[in-house]
């Protein structure tokens, strides 16, 4: 059974200590419909290097402004435990060459980890158009375009997608070493990647939530078969 077990990529899927069960499952069922093996990474459970063999950094709180030198707004939750550990582990798989997949806030995280900002408040006409209650969450979607030479083009198969994407904060400028590569309609980051060959993919939508469909699993198993 261990030997098993050793033969399938560990991906440490961050998380907050004590919330966000159901994204983290989402997140383990995901990774081992791809053939992977989840391991949870949290504040109290950080691991140490080699502990794993790819990253995903995973949806949630708000970031605190403080890390792009932006504005901190008083009404807003934090987790600073949650960034300085996904903020270190970031940097670590940049540094060690692990594949990286970033999901909403982790993308980003990723994006400020490599020195980039983020838009704090995006167009309110936007916001507007998103639905309310859990229903219409549950079945938004919207297009966003691909660039037609990047990896997540070619993985999912074609340069447009039908997205879940609710996010009101976003990737402004992208950091150090990475590129655009997929926006909405009015120009909105939806997706950026590492220069070069390495998989390192952030997107601003939720695969998690959307794994019935071929593309979401391709892409989980793009990047499971990037830690192997």
């Amino acid at each position: 059974m261990a030997g098993r077990q050793r033969q399938k990529p560990r991906i440490g899927i961050t998380k907050p200590d004590g919330r966000d069960w159901l994204v983290f499952l989402s997140l383990a069922l995901s990774v081992r419909l791809a053939g992977g093996e989840p391991v949870k990474v949290t504040p109290a459970l950080p691991h140490a290097p080699g502990d794993f063999d790819g990253l995903l950094l995973s949806g949630g709180l708000d970031l605190n402004p403080h890390l792009y030198e932006g504005k901190v707004d008083p009404a807003s939750r934090y987790d600073d435990a949650r960034d300085a550990l996904e903020m270190a582990w970031a940097r670590q798989a940049w540094e060690t060459e692990m594949p990286i997949l970033a999901i909403c806030r982790g993308c980003q995280l990723l994006n400020v980890s490599r020195g980039g900002d983020l838009v704090q408040s995006i167009d309110p006409d936007v916001v507007k158009t998103y639905p309310s209650g859990p229903v219409g969450y549950a079945l938004y979607r919207k297009p966003i375009d691909l660039a037609p030479d990047s990896r997540l083009a070619a993985i999912t198969g074609g340069t447009r997608l039908m997205v879940n994407s609710l996010h009101r904060r976003a990737v402004r400028e992208p950091g150090d070493a990475l590129h655009v590569t997929a926006r909405e309609s009015h120009g909105g980051i939806q997706a950026i990647e590492a220069d070069g060959d390495r998989f390192v993919m952030g997107v601003q939508f939720h695969p998690e939530l959307m794994i019935y469909r071929s593309d979401m699993r391709a892409l989980f198993r793009a990047f499971v078969s990037a830690c192997r």
